[in-house]
């Protein structure tokens, strides 16, 4: 037959029969019929949907006959299609270039057939922007990912600045970092609990203390990665953990001070949530001697403190943040890149950034670094993601 309309389909696949039941319910409400011309089919793409799709392939299984009775079979392919929201009818040609180029070896070579249309139609990436500093990317069920702050390339000298830190601050060296995007606050339970279901993880334990806007904590380097990889894939974007150049860059904001508001840690308690007399008192800890209080015993709600001049907020205490980068205990050129996870090994060490509501208000400090394993957790570790360009 010269002329198959297959009937209108909703989803990424035509062979529905096949699919998990879970996988039939999220289906795509989109359509598309083929229809043979002879010599090139035509595909007819709706979208009714209130989101844009972006299709990576069309693909139909054509039987191609000629005036010698002669059999053949191909492939006909449409790649790269944009749907826009709400499209009541996209046509697009194709297949006219495999019939031309089988007239060299058929007579007068026709479709007669069509079979096993599939395609591959995924919303289109979105980024919400809220000003010009900040946006958000849309999640493949239209809500949306964390709030990310542009951070503008540059140069800084990275590590003990001042000449009064540890010995793994050195040595002082010039880094240059490209344009990148940083979460504007540490990663939430909202955010990360999020994705624990949709993975089915086990959800980590917040200690009582809250989950919600409450930075999520007691997540190892392994978690944090798998978070920003489901993230990665949710959005079409890279998202990943901060090299810990990236993370020191960010945090100092274009300071050389020892923290971004000055050099004077009694003060932190305007700009982070540290070990202050508040849970010096709670928790009986007498190392914490720092006059300064913050108002919180254990982890705050992300965003309670004064931003960074980039406009990162808690970038010094509430909870250390991991970073991709390998620990060392001298800079030697680590600190720049990412250590693949399938080359790190159990033992390992990987950086954390930033201090915590737990320590002192002195360890909060720009350049002042810790490390741990890959797969230990904490309730004072966390993480914050950056997005790459």
């Amino acid at each position: 037959m010269n002329n198959t309309n297959f009937a209108k389909l909703v989803g990424l696949w035509l062979l529905v029969a096949v699919l998990p039941r879970a996988a039939i319910a999220e289906l795509h409400d989109i359509t598309i019929d083929v229809v043979s011309k002879g010599a090139f089919v035509i595909f007819f793409l709706k979208n009714y949907e209130t989101r844009d799709f972006q299709c990576a392939s069309i693909r139909v299984q054509a039987t191609v006959t000629d005036k010698d009775e002669r059999v053949a079979l191909r492939t006909i392919m449409a790649r790269h299609i944009t749907l826009p929201a709400g499209s009541l009818e996209i046509r697009l040609e194709a297949g006219k270039e495999i019939i031309g180029a089988l007239r060299n070896e058929m007579n007068q070579p026709r479709i007669v057939g069509l079979h096993k249309l599939t395609y591959r139609c995924e919303p289109k990436p979105v980024s919400v922007v809220t000003d010009k500093k900040v946006f958000r990317d849309r999640l493949k069920d239209g809500s949306l990912g964390p709030d990310m702050v542009w951070i503008p390339a540059g140069s800084f000298r990275m590590g003990d600045v001042q000449g009064s830190g540890e010995s793994d601050e050195q040595p002082v060296h010039e880094v240059s970092v490209a344009r990148f995007a940083m979460g504007k606050y540490e990663v939430t339970f909202a955010e990360y609990d999020k994705f624990a279901k949709a993975m089915g993880r086990k959800k980590p334990s917040d200690q009582g203390w809250g989950r919600g806007n409450r930075p999520v904590i007691n997540v190892s380097w392994d978690d944090a990665s798998a978070y920003a990889q489901w993230l990665s894939q949710q959005t079409g974007q890279q998202y990943r953990l901060p090299t810990e150049a990236e993370w020191e860059y960010a945090a100092r904001a274009g300071t050389t001070t020892s923290r971004f508001w000055g050099n004077n840690p009694d003060e932190a308690c305007r700009y982070a949530n540290v070990g202050d007399q508040t849970a010096k008192e709670k928790l009986d800890w007498p190392w914490l001697d720092h006059n300064c209080r913050d108002g919180y015993v254990y982890t705050a709600p992300v965003g309670r403190f004064k931003p960074n001049d980039f406009g990162l907020f808690d970038m010094l205490g509430n909870v250390w943040e991991w970073t991709c980068s390998e620990y060392e205990g001298k800079y030697n050129g680590k600190e720049k890149r990412c250590l693949d996870k399938n080359k790190a090994t159990n033992d390992g060490l990987f950086v954390l950034r930033g201090g915590s509501w737990s320590y002192e208000a002195g360890r909060a400090r720009t350049a002042y670094r810790n490390h741990w394993t890959r797969t230990e957790r904490g309730g004072y570790d966390g993480v914050r993601l950056v997005r790459i360009f």
